[in-house]
């Protein structure tokens, strides 16, 4: 007797719908490639424009609706994604890949940022005091108009949904296109938003891929915006079509980010900080230390342990609370990494641990690669300027703080940096020298929280625009030449 396969639908108008799709991409559980939890539909470009029309017209009753309303409804929404986080962290498991623990953190931050979110949407403008008598000046936020989301697998839950929420407390209706790998956990989300009671058609979701569907959307003359997250790949072929209409484009990527360790840190934090950061998830977060610099009166040591500790991970299903690092989602993932780590090899490095897919009985049907850790990479190596999408990290030895400062600056903005030290000077000299949106300081790379004004107020800026309003309320001078 065979299994009924699962084929996700679309969610258009409040209404749930199958594909007009003749080709599905299958979801695929990543630490068992026998497993298969259904299939994807690759929607055809004509159902992401009836996605994106359909938005359009509720963008107009939904932006009418007042900021604490649509708070409400994140807030509605926020309740029951708390009440069904078991649930949903085990569907991250089984399709993301990550452990239990890492999930069921995915979901807590999640509920966190959109309980903050949905308080805060009565937040608007500010009053502005004028030259001339008798007038005063406010500040309004307004919505963009139809939102489009297309997201990545490595945080199935927490990153669509809180786009979708400050999206849709800013007033703007959302069209949601979610990572092919992860189509069950998409549908949890929005079930929580639909449950919630959100208007018909202020949020979407359509299945597909980049190339047809993403692309649809962001043509489309209704979509005023477009965040997305993913390869490198796909992220700049969506940005030529952005630019192309002058709208909005957000995007993340994975990047190399850097961690110094100097020889004054605490070793036992900087070693636990270096692994969660490197090795966390698989190493997929887009937050990820991808690269570490060590000084070198600690580099032997401290690479020593850092293996050790690295190769007593227990690897497997996350839904065995005993594992302590999941699968890669993808063998794409595991292919690039490994290509990169043997080019390394062949510039000059050397691999102390990993390398390798895990062939072991219980491992060998899923995508897994053993916690990699290469030495010796100096600053022109492809690893060093490329993250690889898995488990690996890069290590640089250097002489000096000022030298390791060197090798981590740089003209272009990375996501994240760290540096574990006990000197109070260094870490704010470091914090000065740094060019990254979050910097951590005897902290992973990975502590990252939402609710940051730099991250919470970028959301805010990105969905909507800010417009002045001038108000003469007596006789006055009249102009305000």
């Amino acid at each position: 007797m065979h299994k009924e396969i699962k084929i996700y639908r679309n969610y258009i108008g409040g209404a749930w719908m199958e594909s007009l799709a003749r080709r599905h991409a299958p979801n695929i559980n990543p630490a068992d490639a026998s497993d298969l939890i259904g299939e994807a539909p690759l929607s055809i470009s004509d159902e992401a424009i009836a996605a994106a029309e359909v938005a359009a017209h509720a963008f107009r009753s939904w932006r009418a609706t007042p900021a604490p309303e649509r708070g409400a409804l994140v807030l509605r929404a926020a309740r029951l994604l708390a009440e069904r986080a078991e649930d949903i962290a085990r569907v991250i498991v089984r399709e993301q890949g990550k452990t239990l623990a890492e999930a069921r953190a995915e979901v807590q931050r999640t509920v966190a940022y959109a309980e903050f979110c949905g308080a805060a949407a009565a937040t608007d403008g500010v009053t502005v005091p004028l030259r001339s008598p008798a007038h005063f000046g406010y500040t309004r936020r307004r919505p963009l108009g139809v939102v489009a989301l297309l997201t990545p697998e490595w945080s199935p839950l927490a990153l669509p949904f809180e786009r979708v929420a400050q999206a849709l407390v800013c007033g703007n209706t959302v069209v949601l296109k979610p990572a092919l790998a992860t189509p069950e956990t998409a549908e949890w989300m929005v079930r929580c938003f639909a449950d919630a009671g959100a208007p018909s058609g202020v949020l979407n979701m359509i299945h597909g891929a980049a190339d047809e569907t993403g692309a649809a959307l962001i043509d489309h003359p209704a979509v005023r915006a477009v965040w997305i997250g993913g390869s490198h790949a796909d992220i700049t072929g969506a940005r030529r079509q952005a630019e192309g209409r002058t709208i909005r484009f957000k995007s993340e990527e994975m990047d190399v980010n850097p961690v110094i360790v100097l020889e004054d840190a605490d070793l036992d934090l900087a070693l636990a900080g270096v692994l969660a950061g490197a090795f966390g998830n698989a190493g997929q977060s887009y937050t990820a230390t991808k690269r570490v610099i060590l000084v070198h009166p600690v580099a032997d040591a401290f690479l020593e342990e850092l293996v050790e500790r690295a190769c007593k991970l227990r690897l497997g299903s996350g839904l065995d609370e005993r594992v302590g690092m999941g699968p890669c989602t993808d063998e794409a993932q595991i292919q690039q990494a490994l290509d990169l780590v043997r080019q390394a090899q062949a510039d000059g490095a050397e691999v102390l641990c990993g390398g390798v897919r895990a062939q072991d009985e219980a491992l060998a049907h899923g995508y897994f690669l053993r916690p990699t850790i290469v030495d010796r990479v100096r600053p022109d190596m492809r690893i060093a300027r490329e993250p690889a999408p898995g488990p690996v990290l890069a290590v640089t030895r250097v002489e000096s703080f000022a030298e390791a400062l060197a090798h981590v600056t740089r003209p272009q903005a990375a996501l994240a940096a760290g540096i574990y030290t006990r000197d109070g000077a260094r870490m704010l000299h470091f914090a000065d020298a740094m060019n990254a949106r979050s910097i951590h300081i005897n902290a992973p790379t990975t502590s990252d929280e939402a609710h940051v004004p730099v991250n919470h107020d970028a959301l805010i800026n990105f969905f909507s625009e800010t417009s002045a309003v001038y108000v003469q309320y007596g006789s006055g001078t009249g102009g305000m030449a």
